[in-house]
């Protein structure tokens, strides 16, 4: 059953501000150190491709084991809220040490350290708004929103105060993680629920969700997915520099942009369209983006880095909801932070370590003599992968209905 919900409005409407603010720090961490690390990386210290690549890999090597077992902890013993500051003090540390460092082999143990703590609060974030909400498609992503308006303001900070290739916003990002691990253990009070126990976690129940084709399609197209998605966290922002293109992170928030006004329309989506329909059109737009990098330059073709970009809410706010509510449809509420963690295994684990170890490859592969890139070779590996991940979305996963 869900947790304690109801009350009156101005009670729910205090609950909905304190997930909010969540929400607004977790991705103001995220996002101030995803944005420009590889500008940072490629040029002020000199790595190479493939360092920055097995570098944005520690959140894929994270994902792959933090998150659900965190998400065990949680269901098993430990009040989200807690767990999310303990993580947080440590990954707030680690990332400011970060800022200090400038040699490959202490940043890459800095950063593994880091995300094996902050990745799993995505999940545990989810679970907690899933527990104190009533009606969770209705309602989240009016809260998960202000994620989506943390990210962009980030990304125009970044261009506004001109630090893309300095550490400062690595700084910045660990030590909001140290506020949000203060502000986390006066979060709602998210304890595990009855129910769950090692009988449960090995009862048909629990098998018959991973029994469930829709399920199984779903993690395989969320894997695919993290191969586009590294290819454009890890090497938007050095492509658009390179290419000459001015305030490259602020014209990125513009993303983030058509990305607020997308999760605002998701309550209307999920009456109207079917999930099938959303998670297809969220893999498509992620394969079609890339095209429109590969042709897109500033001048006549400007445009097309615009639409490229502005596609963002489709291709990562439609899938990853859709994906977090779909689940928490069909899992017992005693296995919700679980469930969650194994929705961060599929897009930010397996899928994510081989994308950023493809991008990282790729991008290396097609350095040219006079130290630029051969982008239209490089942007064609994720929109081949993106188009064929919708295809096989498509094809495979049953008719379904509105969440």
């Amino acid at each position: 059953m869900s947790g304690q919900k109801g009350g009156n409005r101005h009670a729910l409407g205090y609950l909905k501000g304190r997930l909010s603010v969540l929400l607004f720090l977790q991705f103001a961490v995220w996002s101030s150190w995803l944005i420009n690390l590889g500008t940072y990386l490629l040029d002020t210290l000199e790595f190479t491709g493939l360092q920055v690549g097995m570098i944005y890999a520690t959140n894929a090597i994270a994902a792959t084991v933090a998150p659900p077992l965190m998400g065990w902890l949680a269901d098993r013993s430990y009040p989200s809220e807690r767990l999310m500051g303990v993580l947080n003090v440590i990954g707030g540390s680690a990332l400011i040490a970060c800022y200090f460092t400038t040699s490959f082999g202490w940043f890459y143990g800095w950063m593994l350290l880091f995300n094996l703590c902050f990745i799993p609060t995505f999940s545990l974030a989810a679970a907690m708004c899933f527990y104190h909400l009533e009606r969770p498609a209705q309602e989240y992503p009016l809260i998960r929103v202000w994620g989506t308006v943390s990210f962009m303001l980030v990304g125009v900070a970044l261009s506004v105060f001109q630090v893309e290739y300095s550490a400062l916003p690595i700084l910045s990002g660990g030590i909001v993680a140290l506020l949000l691990a203060g502000y986390s253990f006066f979060l709602p009070h998210t304890p595990p629920e009855p129910g769950f126990n090692w009988a449960a976690l090995r009862g048909e129940e629990v098998r018959s969700i991973f029994r469930e084709r829709g399920m199984v399609v779903l993690l395989i197209a969320l894997l695919a997915s993290c191969i586009p998605s590294s290819f454009y966290y890890s090497f938007l922002n050095p492509f658009l520099n390179e290419v000459g293109w001015e305030a490259a992170a602020a014209k990125m928030a513009l993303g983030q942009l058509f990305e607020i006004a997308v999760v605002l329309a998701m309550p209307i989506i999920f009456r109207r369209f079917r999930f099938r329909g959303i998670i297809f059109w969220g893999l498509m737009a992620w394969g079609l983006r890339y095209f429109a990098f590969g042709i897109g330059r500033p001048g006549d073709q400007e445009w097309l880095l615009y639409a490229g970009i502005m596609v963002q809410g489709v291709a990562f706010a439609w899938i990853i909801i859709a994906a977090q509510i779909y689940v928490n449809n069909r899992v017992p509420s005693y296995l919700r932070n679980t469930a969650q963690g194994l929705i961060s295994f599929a897009n930010l684990g397996l899928g994510a370590f081989l994308g950023s170890w493809i991008a990282g490859e790729t991008v290396s592969a097609n350095l040219l003599a006079d130290g630029t890139h051969d982008w239209w070779s490089i942007w064609v590996v994720p929109g081949t992968v993106g188009i064929g991940a919708a295809v096989f979305f498509w094809v495979a996963f049953p008719r379904s209905g509105r969440l």
